[in-house]
């Protein structure tokens, strides 16, 4: 319970953090790429972003599946 609780906590910070980001980029009249520090910058974001939700789903199931048994 605790792993999921964190793990979606986490995932909806990010998802703030990627939302202000968008907003600043869109303000300021700049790219994700300038802003993250290149290419690699901007893919650390995303595969940050899904590594956090894929670790939400799965601490997701497994609650599911300990309550089951």
């Amino acid at each position: 319970m605790i792993l999921f609780i964190c793990c979606t906590a986490s995932f909806l910070i990010s998802l703030k953090l990627f939302w202000d980001l968008g907003v600043f980029c869109d303000e300021f009249g700049t790219s994700p790429d300038e802003v993250c520090g290149g290419e690699f910058g901007l893919f650390m974001v995303w595969l940050r972003m899904g590594l956090l939700f894929l670790a939400t789903i799965g601490s997701a199931l497994a609650l599911l599946h300990n309550r089951e048994q």
